[in-house]
């Protein structure tokens, strides 16, 4: 019965303990003052969307600033996040404090994998999440580009709107998946038909796909026409490389 008991009191001077630490600790976060609010963007792939300056003016405008000296308990650390991950060249924010005070802010960029130059003559990117965001003049990433008959325009919904856009993608991850062929192929063409063409950096002809079915029999005849078919002078001399036919390859001048 003793043992119980003292077994009991064990416990209850551990939770006074507990809650007494717990008390101190968050008597001293309540104390804690903003030492340090320091943003990272991550620039690591090339792109320069959008920097820690951006950020700054973004925050001070939206009325965050940097809070240094402000108690660390009143800046909503989670609506920060949630502010920046609004602008149109973010991927992520995270941020965080440390024990002393100073506080963080890492930033993702959106990494565009596709350019779209519409029918209007507007661009815009396509991100490796197939979604839409736009351009800016801080920074040009060297993507593949697709233009022509393209009447999807850039909105403040990032989301993929027609058909074309969407095949599109499909046809650059398609590409982009293949290490030939993405040497090969740097630019995408929409005809008035709505049928999909290729653009080599090579020769100078286009490769008509039609639509994108059997997309691989049709990879495979194009490159046993490229090592096979065409000598040096063929890659000058052809205007039209024409796969949208089953079993055929036409070449025309």
């Amino acid at each position: 019965m003793i043992k119980k008991l003292l077994l009991v009191l064990a416990h209850l001077v551990g939770l006074v303990a507990l809650v007494a630490a717990f008390g101190f600790i968050q008597a001293e976060r309540s104390a804690l003052l903003c030492e340090s609010f320091t943003i990272r963007v991550d620039h690591s792939d090339g792109a320069y969307f959008i920097d820690q300056a951006a950020i700054e003016q973004y925050l001070v405008k939206n009325g965050w600033g940097k809070r240094v000296g402000e108690p660390v308990e009143q800046l909503d650390l989670t609506k920060i996040e949630k502010l920046i991950q609004e602008i149109p060249f973010v991927e992520n924010a995270e941020a965080f404090t440390d024990v002393h005070g100073n506080i963080r802010l890492d930033v993702v960029q959106r990494v565009p994998v596709l350019r779209i130059i519409n029918s209007y003559y507007e661009s815009y990117y396509i991100d490796e999440n197939g979604r839409r965001m736009p351009t800016t003049t801080n920074s040009a990433v060297q993507v593949p580009v697709a233009s022509g008959y393209i009447r999807e325009r850039l909105t403040k919904v990032d989301t993929i709107q027609t058909e074309v856009v969407r095949q599109l993608v499909q046809l650059n991850n398609y590409i982009r998946d293949d290490e030939y062929l993405s040497a090969l192929f740097v630019q995408y063409y929409v005809n008035a038909d709505g049928e999909f063409e290729l653009i080599p950096r090579v020769g100078q002809h286009s490769v008509l796909l039609g639509d994108l079915s059997n997309l691989d029999e049709k990879m495979e005849k194009l490159l046993v026409l490229y090592r096979d078919g065409f000598n040096e002078e063929a890659w000058q001399t052809y205007r039209l490389v024409n796969l949208k036919y089953k079993d055929q390859v036409i070449c025309k001048k």
